[in-house]
């Protein structure tokens, strides 16, 4: 694919993604027409059909990438050192993943309150969850699958209430609270061995 093609692709996609979501706004999810999305975006529905097979599959991709966007500013194998939390680490990573939910807040909105239970949030969780699969460590002291399940949905949950309240605080101090709150709970979620070292 050339440079150009691929710019294209990119500003096409863009394009879809920005009328979709005015949409959903507008109709609601069930209310939208392909036709919708191909007059908004300013495209021919056959454009659209190249990259997606319906509008369940295009909201799929959005939520998969989206999901993808907050991971990849999260590296929790730096917070957990020799079995200590490194709260900067964790609280620096945080700021960056809120930051990425700030910039596209009515998607990440529409992900977590899932209006038309699409399973929107599940998808979510499971995406957070399958992350610190291979990042946490192996010795805790809660039971691992019980924290796989509880830090996905605590943290999911901070920032739907977040988006909820027009983001009145900021993704730094908002990240700075949400550290703390995991600091006074880490010797939970340590091995008992480690908790002279929190």
């Amino acid at each position: 694919m050339s440079h150009q093609t691929d710019l294209r692709v990119i500003k096409t996609n863009d394009a879809i993604h920005t009328a979709f979501l005015s949409l959903i706004d507008q109709k609601g999810f069930e209310n939208i027409t392909i036709n919708d999305i191909a007059q908004t975006a300013k495209i021919n529905r056959s454009t659209f059909y190249l990259h997606y097979v319906d509008k369940y599959d295009l909201l799929k991709q959005m939520t998969a990438v989206g999901m993808t966007k907050i991971i990849a500013a999260m590296a929790p194998e730096l917070y957990f050192s020799k079995n200590t939390f490194k709260e900067a680490a964790f609280t620096d990573d945080l700021g960056q993943a809120l930051k990425v939910v700030a910039n596209e807040p009515r998607l990440y909105a529409f992900i977590l309150n899932d209006p038309n239970h699409l399973g929107l949030r599940q998808q979510a969780e499971d995406a957070l969850q399958q992350h610190l699969i291979e990042c946490l460590p192996q010795k805790t002291a809660v039971e691992r699958d019980l924290l796989l399940n509880i830090v996905p949905a605590v943290y999911l949950s901070v920032i739907r209430w977040w988006l909820a309240n027009d983001m009145r605080y900021s993704s730094t101090f908002l990240a700075h609270e949400l550290a703390k709150f995991f600091k006074l709970g880490s010797r939970s979620l340590m091995s008992p061995e480690s908790h002279m070292n929190v």
